[in-house]
């Protein structure tokens, strides 16, 4: 008797799946929708009130910090890809963020211009030593069971016994290294990529170190 009514409910449930599945889809385009509405309106504001605008720079710097929701950026960014890349704001003011460490915001003659240390092609040598650094931790981590295994098949040191403590610190070392290694790669990575992607669109220029 349970089993046939655990059948029934399962049949009920899939075949209500389609309308739950609808109604979801429903929902989160309503929720899209009021967003982008919301964002648009936030343009606008921004667009009629603060770009060229001769106000107060700390309240501009807030107002186009709420436009893009970070307080990464400046209004000099804002308005410099609003200028620039209209078309696609939201998208390079993201990555212009990402990218903050490599590409720096200056002002000539009250022209706001963007300027990187290194070339464009340079940042694409430094991606790939970063992916290389990246896929070294991955044999960092295991490094100290690796060498124990070979120690061990070889038959080195026989005469000396390596406690498991220190078998312990050293797989915990190596863990440590491989992972910090992991992290500032990673993290290199998507900030050099970012400024990869955006180096022409942009119109960065390159402005060598002295």
């Amino acid at each position: 008797m349970n089993l046939d009514i655990l059948i029934k409910i399962t049949t009920v449930l899939v075949a209500l799946v389609p309308f739950i599945v609808w109604l979801d889809k429903g929902k989160r385009f309503t929720h899209r929708r009021k967003f982008y509405l919301n964002r648009l309106e936030a343009v606008k504001e921004y667009l009629d009130n603060y770009y060229n605008s001769d106000k107060d720079k700390f309240e501009k710097d807030c107002a186009a910090q709420a436009l893009v929701c970070s307080e990464k950026t400046s209004h000099l960014e804002v308005d410099y890809v609003i200028k620039e890349f209209p078309q696609r704001f939201f998208l390079m003011i993201k990555k212009l963020i990402t990218a903050r460490h490599f590409i720096k915001t200056s002002i000539e003659d009250n022209q706001i211009f963007l300027t990187a240390s290194s070339s464009k092609k340079s940042y694409k040598n430094k991606r790939l030593i970063l992916v290389g650094t990246y896929l070294s931790s991955i044999f960092i981590i295991p490094l100290n069971d690796i060498l124990v295994f070979i120690i061990n098949k070889c038959g080195w040191f026989t005469p000396f016994k390596v406690d498991a403590w220190l078998l312990v610190f050293g797989g915990i070392c190596t863990l440590i290294i491989g992972t910090v290694i992991a992290v500032f790669s990673g993290l290199l990575f998507n900030g050099i990529d970012a400024a990869i992607e955006i180096y022409d669109d942009l119109k960065v220029r390159h402005v060598p170190k002295i």
